[in-house]
């Protein structure tokens, strides 16, 4: 009966620890740390409509971006430049290792829910939308019995949200100058 009982706690500890899973909380303050967003620059207004949202990716091999967990709300007026995304659980790291986070933030206003279509409308040109930079390496939490605290953002710095322009507007620009400067030389 012993030996059952050992083996079947054995197994059942082998099961959770090989779907332990690191847990990070998804917010932009913290108690040593602020990284409110912005819009334009860095010292533009801060983003204080709760139709913007923010996105936890995961920074994996090669520079590959993975989102996850769901999107997080502004806190709009309330709080302006803040989010909030509760505890995000990231299955692809276990609890206590190490991983590198950066956070996308958009303009949901036009009906982008996603990050995937938030990605594409921002680099057409269409939304506001920007990655915080530098990305933050940090141990994952969850780990220990019982599962430790999540995670918190540390080194999350402040960034802002920017219209990309479209190619044809850039290009559009250029050919402006140039004629100026035709003009102005004759």
């Amino acid at each position: 009966m012993k030996k059952v009982s050992i083996l079947a706690i054995s197994l059942w500890a082998s099961v959770v620890v090989s779907h332990a899973q690191g847990t990070v909380q998804f917010a932009n303050l913290g108690s040593t740390f602020s990284a409110p967003v912005h819009r334009d620059t860095i010292t533009g207004p801060l983003v204080a409509s709760s139709s913007y949202l923010a996105q936890l990716v995961l920074v994996g091999a090669g520079g590959s971006l993975t989102p996850v967990g769901a999107a997080a709300s502004f806190l709009g007026s309330a709080a302006p430049g803040f989010f909030s995304g509760g505890v995000i659980t990231v299955s692809q790291v276990t609890p206590g290792a190490t991983a590198t986070f950066r956070v996308f933030a958009w303009d949901g206003a036009s009906g982008q829910a996603a990050y995937a279509a938030a990605l594409t409308a921002w680099s057409s040109g269409a939304i506001y939308g920007g990655y915080s930079g530098p990305d933050v390496t940090i141990a994952t939490g969850g780990g220990g019995v019982p599962a430790g605290p999540p995670a918190a953002l540390a080194g999350l710095q402040p960034w802002s949200v920017t219209i990309v322009p479209e190619p044809s507007t850039i290009a559009l620009g250029i050919l402006g100058g140039l004629a100026l400067l035709l003009r102005r030389r004759k």
